[in-house]
């Protein structure tokens, strides 16, 4: 059986399509290994300790808690059955990605039974549970709340959407 030229430009087309697919699909998952590893090296703050550090002043009375020095982030909060030992943040349990322009007012309401009803019932019953807060311009803050949830798969625990919240300008 002999193909004809019109058989044989299509495909070498949709081998290039497959092809272009491919390295797309690779470029993702790089990008979000990337991410995931940036992440997860950073700095992860235990619930008690955030909570402690809510309202806290210093010796010379300034005003030093997470309440007094807010500013626009994403967060990342893993939930643990177990403490987490030698900054292992790789096994959570479950996992919630949001986004503030006052991102640490907003952990605390998640962490007072004010925000992701999940968490702070994972926290009532025993769980263990660290944020990773990771500041961010508001303009971005849509683009960077996508970019964890994608990297995180977080719409398969407690993410029901993909983000990218509609920021109403005062």
């Amino acid at each position: 059986m002999e193909l004809t030229q019109q058989q044989i430009y299509l495909i070498a087309a949709l081998a290039l399509l497959l092809v272009l697919w491919l390295i797309v699909h690779n470029s993702r998952r790089v990008t979000n290994a990337r991410l995931r590893r940036r992440i997860r090296s950073g700095k992860f703050i235990h619930y008690t300790e955030f909570e402690e550090n809510w309202r806290t002043q210093d010796a010379d009375g300034d005003r030093t808690g997470y309440k007094y020095n807010d500013f626009s982030g994403c967060y990342v909060i893993m939930i643990f059955e177990k403490k987490v030992h030698f900054n292992r943040f790789r096994n959570y349990d479950n996992i919630y990605i949001g986004q503030s322009v006052n991102v640490c007012q907003r952990v605390h309401n998640h962490f007072c039974g004010k925000g992701k009803g999940d968490v702070y019932a994972d926290i009532k019953y025993g769980m263990e549970a660290y944020v990773r807060i990771i500041p961010c311009k508001v303009k971005k803050l849509n683009q960077m709340e996508k970019k964890l949830i994608e990297a995180f798969n977080a719409t398969e625990s407690y993410n029901k959407t993909r983000g990218g919240a509609k920021l109403t300008k005062k």
